[in-house]
């Protein structure tokens, strides 16, 4: 770029807070069509954030910047712009934080710098930002919306309805009121339609968005996310399906890294394609036992047979919660990825005809496991057969469609979990 280019001047006025429409116009062509341009604007779009906040928070007296010095301040418009949104709608430049009054419900292993580092469990406090070095904040707003934040993590409060996560993890949870809740990372908006849902605002840029129940909207497009959905979202606004979460037992344990170590499953996936939406599998270590959640995109658990034990076979084994739904590819696979050798296990529905994979490869060890329908009023339970095959070896394993009626329709999506292989 050249010195007097205009468009630096337009920038220039921009973040003075006098820039006319025309220079919105032009800075959000030339982000568009020039990539250097584009690239510098996007690079400095953290420290605009993290500018923004310090001249909210600091008592020292503004200095006037000189004008090379302040092409940060249009970081969000380069962001903005390249999502198709116009800065005069999105971009809170010029707003200040809220002092929101926040109910502390839970800190877990928690360090929280600055003012609020001495709160406490049960305080309510006052905040426009909170600074988690590590450990979990458990917070409720006056909105009602309660907030699982993960360190290291920085979150700011626009008011009690709109925060801004510019780093770390966020788990949202708006079920008890506050539907319209916005949270905003550098890259993309979530706004709540009536659900609970999950933020990461990555190191590399970009930002995971996970939805644990009910739907959410992402950015400019109002693109709706469904349960059991999971996106990364770029600096374009393009998204691209997450297939993994590891989970544990609580909603904010969930995470887009791998499995730990201990973990016998190291990965799931699939030949769906962008057809069949979203949708991610959890694996949860560990976590196979009665109550433990059986798909990701449902409320149903898996349970004992009425009278029975829960299999010995399955207690605390790894488990893969997949999804429940009717799938538009007919001969789908699924590909696991495990650590070492195991016991593999498909819980299988109970009704149509077992396919060649299942029968040629696995066999029936004559236990059962039940699923706990809870649709509205409507609450049935479902018996699925326990298979087995013994993996003697660390690698991959192809799993093929559930079973089909006499007319050749699926009879409902199975269970995947996993146990080490004792010597």
């Amino acid at each position: 770029m050249i010195p007097n280019d205009s468009r630096l001047d337009a920038l220039q006025r921009y973040a003075d807070g006098t820039a006319t429409r025309d220079d919105v116009a032009m800075v959000e062509r030339a982000i568009l069509e020039d990539a250097d341009f584009r690239s510098l604007v996007v690079e400095y779009l953290r420290l605009d954030s993290a500018m923004e906040e310090f001249a909210t928070v600091s008592d020292v007296a503004p200095v006037r910047r000189p004008v090379q010095r302040t092409y940060w301040a249009l970081a969000a418009a380069a962001a903005v712009a390249v999502m198709g949104l116009s800065l005069w709608q999105w971009w809170p430049g010029k707003s200040s934080l809220a002092q929101v009054e926040v109910e502390v419900l839970d800190l877990v292993d928690a360090t929280v710098a600055g003012p609020n580092s001495g709160m406490r469990i049960h305080d309510r406090v006052r905040l426009n930002a909170l600074d988690l070095r590590s450990g979990e904040a458990h917070l409720r707003l006056p909105s009602e919306v309660k907030l699982i934040v993960s360190g290291p993590a920085d979150l700011r409060f626009i008011d009690a309805m709109h925060a801004r996560v510019l780093r770390g993890k966020v788990t949202v949870d708006c079920s008890a009121g506050g539907k319209g809740f916005i949270l905003d990372t550098p890259v993309t908006r979530v706004v709540d339609v009536s659900t609970q849902f999950g933020v990461e605002a990555r190191a590399d840029g970009a930002t995971d968005v996970l939805v644990i129940q009910g739907k959410v909207e992402l950015g400019a497009q109002h693109a709706g996310l469904e349960q059991g959905e999971a996106v990364r979202v770029d600096a374009r606004q393009a998204m691209a399906r997450i297939v993994n979460i590891t989970g544990g037992l609580q909603p904010g344990e969930w995470s887009t890294q791998s499995p730990p170590n201990d973990c016998n499953i190291a990965s799931v996936s699939d030949n769906f394609g962008a057809a069949e939406g979203f949708h991610f599998y959890r694996t949860v270590p560990h976590g196979l036992r009665p109550g433990a959640v059986v798909y990701t995109n449902r409320p149903h658990v898996w349970k004992a047979a009425d009278g029975q034990s829960f299999p010995a076979s399955l207690m605390n084994a790894d488990v893969v919660q997949t999804f429940h739904g009717e799938l538009r590819r007919r001969e789908y696979a699924i590909e696991i990825v495990v650590a070492r050798p195991v016991e593999l296990f498909v819980l299988m529905p109970k009704r149509g005809t077992p396919q060649t994979w299942l029968t040629e490869k696995f066999t029936r060890t004559g236990e059962e496991i039940w699923l706990d329908e809870i649709e509205a009023r409507v609450r049935s339970q479902l018996p699925f057969e326990v298979w087995k095959r013994i993996v003697p070896q660390a690698g991959k394993i192809t799993l093929g469609p559930g079973n089909r009626d006499a007319s050749g329709r699926p009879t409902g999506m199975y269970g995947i979990a996993a146990k080490n292989l004792s010597p």
